[in-house]
C-alpha cells in the first residue's frame, strides 16, 4: 500500500509541475476544492455554511469525502491538481501523513487552506496559508472542568471513567490534553478504568456497549466527539445506567442536542463547535486568498457553545434551527 502510494504521489508531482504556472478558473468564479475527514453531521453542517458563502460570494465548490483515508485524501488532492483549482480547502486525514500531498499542491501553485484539523507545525506553515479551527485544548478543558465539578459535588470527589477516543486526529489529542488538565485538579481521585477508540457512532456504540459491561462501576462517560458523545450516551441509556452514570461529551449536532433535552438521556453536557461557522470561515479564508486579500493570523479559531441539562434552553434554541 505505502508503494502505491509513494508511485501515485511520485506520478502527480510530475502532473504538478506541469500545471504550475497555468491559467485556472475565471478569478471572478473561483473553484475550491474541498476535502472532509469522513461523513458525519458535523461535517454536514459545514457543507452549508461553505455552501452559504459561496454562493453569496459568486465561487463554485468541489466537495469530496477522503473517508478517513490518507490514501483517498492524496487522490483528492492530485484530483483538484488536475481540475486546476483556485485554492484547496481541507481537513487534513493526519499530521504527518497529509504533509506529501500538500507538498504537491504547492508545487502545483495551489494554495491550501487547512479547517477543522492540518498537519504539523512546522510544515503547517511552510504548505498553509492558513488555520480555521476550534480552539480543541480549550474545549477539552471545559468539558473536563464539568467532569471534574461534577465528581467533587456530586460522587465526594472520587469517580471511575471511561471514555472514547478519537487520538487519531490531532485535535482530539488537544482535546485530551485539556481534559487531563482539568481532571488533574485538587481534590480529586478519578481512576480511567477504558479508554477506546470511537469517533463515529455505528463502530463506537458496540465499543461503549462492552466497555460498560466489563465495568459496572464506571460513574463517569467522556466522548472526545460528537459521535462518541451519542455511542455513549445509547449505552447508558439502552442498560438503564442513565441515572448512575453521566455522559459528558465534545461538539454538538441534533442528536446530541436531542439528548441533552432529553431528561431521561444519560448526556448532560456537551461543548460544542460551530461547524456552520468553520466551514464558512474555511470558504471566506480560501476566497481571500484567491482575491489577494490578507486572511490575518495563521491560526484562527471559531466559537465553542456549550450545552447542558442545568439549562436546556440552548440546546432547544439549536434544535430550532438545526
Amino acid at each position: 500500500m505505502r508503494t502505491k502510494l509513494l508511485t501515485a504521489l511520485a506520478m502527480a508531482s510530475a502532473i504538478a509541475c506541469f500545471t504550475q504556472g497555468a491559467a485556472r478558473a475565471d478569478a471572478a468564479k473561483p473553484v475550491i476544492g474541498v476535502i472532509e475527514l469522513f461523513g458525519n453531521p458535523f461535517f454536514a453542517e459545514a457543507r452549508k455554511g461553505m455552501k452559504s458563502v459561496a454562493e453569496k460570494d459568486g465561487a463554485e465548490l468541489l466537495i469530496e469525502n477522503a473517508n478517513s483515508n490518507v490514501g483517498r485524501e492524496a487522490e483528492l488532492v492530485q484530483t483538484f491538481i488536475r481540475r486546476q483549482v483556485d485554492v484547496i480547502l481541507i481537513s487534513a486525514q493526519s499530521a504527518t501523513g497529509s504533509i506529501a500531498a500538500l507538498k504537491l499542491a504547492k508545487d502545483a501553485g495551489i494554495p491550501v487552506v487547512c479547517w477543522n484539523t492540518c498537519i504539523r507545525s512546522p510544515e503547517d506553515k511552510q504548505l498553509v496559508k492558513a488555520f480555521v479551527t476550534s480552539d480543541n485544548k480549550k474545549i477539552g478543558e471545559i468539558t473536563g472542568t464539568q467532569v471534574a465539578d461534577y465528581v467533587r459535588q456530586q460522587l465526594g470527589g472520587k469517580a471511575t471513567l471511561l471514555m472514547l477516543t478519537c487520538q487519531t486526529f490531532d485535535t482530539c489529542k488537544d482535546r485530551r490534553a485539556g481534559i487531563n488538565k482539568a481532571l488533574a485538579g485538587p481534590g480529586l481521585n478519578i481512576t480511567l478504568a477504558d479508554e477506546q477508540e470511537g469517533f463515529q457512532v455505528d463502530k463506537a456504540r458496540p465499543i461503549a456497549d462492552a466497555m460498560l459491561t466489563a465495568h459496572p462501576d464506571a460513574q463517569v462517560f467522556i466522548g472526545e466527539n460528537d459521535d462518541g458523545t451519542i455511542a455513549a450516551g445509547q449505552a447508558v441509556d439502552s442498560k438503564g445506567m442513565a441515572d448512575k452514570v453521566k455522559v459528558f461529551g465534545i461538539d454538538i449536532n441534533p442528536q446530541v442536542a436531542h439528548a441533552i433535552v432529553d431528561p431521561k438521556s444519560a448526556v448532560v453536557w456537551t461543548t460544542g463547535q460551530d461547524p456552520y461557522a468553520m466551514g464558512a470561515a474555511g470558504v471566506e479564508l480560501a476566497l481571500k486568498q484567491v482575491r489577494g486579500k490578507s486572511l490575518g493570523d495563521f491560526y484562527q479559531f471559531t466559537a465553542s457553545p456549550t450545552y447542558s441539562k442545568k439549562d436546556i434552553a440552548a440546546a432547544k434554541k439549536y434544535l430550532e434551527t438545526h
